[in-house]
């Protein structure tokens, strides 16, 4: 499973070289796991449970536990055995020049979702895979992204698929609330018998159902025919709709005494089969035959597990081993058609058997397995599910023995008609399609899945065997007999043999293959109009309550957070201990600075003197983290601060001196009011929470930690790039998308500047008279003062980044600190020189410092997995160095340099696009203006201009 997801990513980076054989790399994989899972094959079939279990989220209970019994054996030979040549067939039927290089890595992660999903015991795990079938399923049917057709089609089986999932999730943890555990074995050995119990199973059904097309989600299948063949051959008809009937085959053992669980997937699986056989018999594309030949394929799936007794769970497991088989091969023999010929239309079919004689044999044997003709392992299913049922109707469950009994011989008849439509208007009649020559080889995986669907019909006693245990464990009906070709003249086979007629006359009556299709399903009519009545109630709501006021969305948002939180707090008591208004005078004198600037700062109508208090309020924040005893914390809130400051002075100079010229309004002191209702409810909401705890915080060894594992002293330090590196990990890709995300706001053109270009090289001449040189480009821009202060700070400056970054483990600084003032010293640079000495200071991409650093920082985070060690573990290298003495290196350093280079990305991309880049396309008359305007609402004064 870890092999296959690693050779996704390395498959899709070797597709550009390797073209279409890089599909033999997973092909190979596949077989040899496969090859793995047979050998295990018979101790599973003599009731071997094979475990292994890896601590994933031991806080939660959630381990990835791997169990691999019978159903679970059977479900990973058909996504690795079967996805495995359909591997070695995609190898032939893509073209290297047109095959997308993320075509083998999604189908390659897809097996190894699915092969998890079918693993999982834990409940939760499984949902994970669940999801990722999905979303790989997405991009799959979407591959060509181009068409409107198949992004319909993709985001139709997303929504369906999601839908369900989430209802199946809300299922699962009401059933963990029950049962106490996620693990699926433990609840199936002890199943719940409460209400809750038996609503979870339903919310669970209602994901199975509809990850496998059953009414009423039986429509976004066929619209997922959009996808290439290999796509369909593997996903829709091997593996990702066999989930639904996993799961529903898993959960029969523990709920099939629930009252409405044999009557509901009967009756809905009766439904599907019918409604899916009679549209396959009215379509003309023989690749959307085959996927309504699915739905109904499936239909009969559900309703056999659904009888609910060992007989009808044998049955309905040998019948998805058959049905993964003949179907795979079919699909792949429309793709090997379709190559040939250039078509799929059946009016444009015909006479292909002699043409294509290989091809015509898979799909005429693979076409016999479907119909349930001998000796086809088609044909074992077929008869042992029509066993079940009548032996159902002649026991104890009499109606929904004769219900299920009928509705799978009916279902049966159709199959018959409906493959003789495919094989005979493709194969037999007159010639129609010319046939160009393809490599023999195309055919190859369909031949070998048709003669082991012929060979798998003579393994009836072996099927059985390993079948068995999982069948065992429904708690109704006796024991199921032994699959067989022959059981005498039994009146399943008379079922069967009057099928076979019945559908062999349909076939006739209805006129082969000159029927059209109706048109749309009517489930999926219902779709779409639901989702185009949710777009419209959408566009009604934003038009209605968007009004595109701000100040108005703020003040709704504020006011409901006010009048919801804020008055249940009050109501609650949260606030019941005794509170300590300060502990040093200085901390009285500070806030008293902060409020005077905060309410100053509200007040203002000039933006650099708004901007300024701002900056006051932050600085005396960071005055306050120093007298808290938060060196590291009051550092890097200065810098930071500083940092605010910068930026908010270059945005500065494109915008008017005044917020606004008109006479202030008394609205103001009512959001005044607002404002500190709003900043009264957050500090009694934080002393709340910090009241509320009732458990040791985890920070309270933090101490511990950062000496015998993160091996420094910094605290603060150790934290962030050792014991929680994850979320630092998510904080710097959010500051790497800000960067990148400033950029793409500034220019919304092609950009000059910005996060993945550089700016215009300055010419010979000004890089002769650079900083170092002693000129700072325009000199209408030169500040002796300036410069030479930063002549004198910009290197100081560079060492101390470089010094905080160095010793940031043991003492305050660290990479992000280090980032930030080096960041503020190409400010500076940039401020004193102008846009062509930054481009001289740092002549290249800050897409390339963003990009590293972010390398840098996975690759520290993963590389201890080389030897032998967890993700995120951090070393302490000792050693005596001449002149130096005792070093220590910890190797977590390497993760703060990734940091480091990721903030000086990131504020080199900030000073580009608000500062340079504004510069020269305001050199190209490009750039906004100030809208200066007299104010006449401020006496005496003048405006900038």
């Amino acid at each position: 499973m870890t092999t296959l997801a690693v050779l996704g990513v390395v498959a899709s980076a070797l597709s550009s070289r390797m073209g279409r054989w890089v599909f033999l790399l997973p092909a190979a994989a596949s077989l040899a796991a496969a090859v793995w899972f047979g050998l295990q094959g018979p101790a599973v079939a003599a009731g071997a449970v094979l475990q292994e279990r890896v601590e994933w989220m031991p806080s939660l209970g959630i381990a990835i536990d791997l169990r691999l019994g019978a159903l679970q054996w059977l479900l990973a030979m058909v996504v690795l055995g079967v996805g495995g040549l359909i591997f070695v067939y995609c190898a032939w039927y893509f073209e290297s020049r047109t095959l997308a290089a993320r075509t083998v890595g999604l189908l390659t992660g897809f097996a190894a979702s699915m092969l998890l999903l079918v693993l999982a015991d834990d409940l939760i795990v499984l949902t994970i895979g669940w999801e990722l079938t999905t979303i790989f399923s997405y991009l799959l049917v979407g591959l060509n992204h181009r068409s409107s057709s198949n992004r319909r089609a993709a985001q139709t089986a997303l929504i369906v698929t999601t839908v369900g999932g989430l209802t199946m999730l809300t299922g699962i943890m009401l059933l963990e609330a029950e049962t106490g555990t996620f693990s699926l074995a433990a609840t199936l050995a002890d199943p719940p018998r409460t209400a809750a119990a038996a609503w979870a199973a339903a919310l669970m059904l209602v994901g199975a159902l509809s990850k496998s097309a059953i009414v009423p989600f039986q429509y976004w299948l066929p619209g997922a025919m959009a996808a290439p063949t290999p796509v369909s051959a593997f996903l829709h008809a091997a593996a990702m709709v066999k989930a639904g009937v996993f799961l529903i085959a898993a959960l029969t053992p523990a709920f099939v005494e629930l009252p409405w669980w044999r009557w509901g997937l009967v009756t809905l699986g009766i439904a599907t089969m019918l409604l899916g056989a009679v549209r396959a018999m009215r379509q003309l594309d023989i690749k959307v035959l085959l996927a309504h030949g699915t739905v109904s394929q499936l239909g009969l799936l559900v309703t056999v597990l659904g009888i609910g007794t060992q007989a009808s769970m044998q049955a309905g497991l040998a019948l998805l081993a058959a049905h993964a088989v003949f179907k795979a091969a079919l699909f792949m023999v429309v793709g090997v058609v379709d190559r040939g010929t250039g078509t799929r239309d059946l009016r444009e079919l015909g006479g292909l058997g002699r043409r294509m004689p290989v091809a015509a044999g898979a799909a005429i044997l693979a076409a016999a397995s479907m119909a349930g003709i001998p000796p086809m392992i088609g044909f074992l299913g077929k008869e042992a599910a029509l066993d079940a049922a009548l032996a159902d109707a002649q026991g104890s469950l009499v109606a929904i023995g004769w219900v299920a009994f009928i509705g799978i011989a009916a279902g049966a008849a159709l199959t018959v008609a409906y493959s003789l439509r495919l094989i005979v208007g493709v194969f037999f009649g007159r010639p129609g399609a010319e046939v160009a020559k393809r490599s023999p080889m195309l055919v190859a995986a369909p031949a070998a899945l048709a003669l082991l669907g012929l060979a798998l019909g003579f393994a009836g006693d072996a099927i059985s065997a390993a079948l068995l245990p999982h069948a065992a464990t429904v708690p109704a009906g006796e024991e199921a007999p032994h699959l067989a070709l022959w059981h005498g003249l039994t009146p399943a086979l008379g079922a069967s043999a009057l099928a076979w007629l019945a559908g062999a006359g349909l076939h006739v009556a209805l006129g082969g293959r000159r029927r059209a299709p109706h048109g749309q399903d009517p489930f999926e009519r219902g779709y779409h109009a639901s989702m185009r009545g949710l777009d419209r109630l959408a566009v009604e709501v934003t038009g209605r309550l968007q009004s595109g006021s701000l100040p108005l969305h703020l003040t709704t948002i504020l006011l409901v957070v006010v009048a919801g939180p804020g008055v249940a707090l009050l109501l609650a008591g949260a606030l019941t201990a005794d509170l300590r208004a300060y502990d040093t005078l200085g901390q009285v004198g500070t806030a008293i600075v902060i409020v005077v600037a905060a309410v100053f700062a509200t007040t203002t109508r000039g933006r650099l003197k708004a901007f300024m208090l701002l900056s006051v309020v932050g600085y005396g924040v960071a005055f306050m983290f120093l007298l808290h005893g938060a060196p590291d914390l009051a550092l890097t809130q200065a810098l930071s601060e500083t940092v605010f400051l910068v930026i908010l002075v270059l945005v500065l100079r494109r915008l008017p001196k005044y917020f606004t010229d008109r006479p202030l309004r008394a609205a103001r002191y009512l959001r005044a009011l607002l404002g500190i209702a709003v900043g009264t409810f957050a500090a009694l909401a934080a002393l709340a929470a910090l009241q509320a705890r009732t458990a040791t915080p985890s920070s309270a060894a933090f101490y511990e930690w950062a000496y015998d594992f993160g091996h420094g002293s910094n605290i603060v330090n150790v934290t962030l790039v050792d014991i929680r590196a994850w979320d630092t990990l998510g904080e710097v890709s959010v500051l790497l998308a800000a960067a990148t995300g400033v950029a793409s706001l500034i220019f919304v053109r092609r950009p000059v500047a910005g996060g993945s270009g550089v700016l215009r090289q300055p010419s010979k001449a000004s890089r002769s008279r650079g900083f170092l040189a002693g000129s700072f480009g325009d000199a209408s821009m030169d500040s002796p003062v300036l410069e030479m202060i930063t002549r004198l700070l910009f290197p100081i400056m560079m060492l101390v980044s470089i010094y905080l970054l160095a010793v940031g483990h043991n003492e305050p600084g660290g990479g992000f600190a280090g980032g930030l003032v080096a960041g503020i010293a190409l400010a500076v640079r940039y401020l004193a020189g102008g846009r062509e000495e930054l481009t001289e200071a740092v002549p290249f991409d800050a897409g390339k410092l963003l990009g590293g650093g972010m390398a840098v920082v996975i690759a520290s985070v993963v590389w201890p997995i080389l030897i032998g060690g967890r993700i995120g573990e951090s070393y302490a290298i000792e050693a005596t160095l001449p002149l130096l003495g005792d070093q220590k290196l910890v190797t977590t350093l390497f993760f703060d340099i990734g940091v480091w280079l990721i903030v000086i990305g990131a504020m080199l991309d900030f000073v580009r696009s608000l500062g340079a880049g504004i510069d020269l396309h305001g050199e190209q008359d490009l750039a906004p203006r100030p809208a200066w305007r007299s104010d006449r609402s401020l006496p005496g004064r003048e405006v900038a201009r």
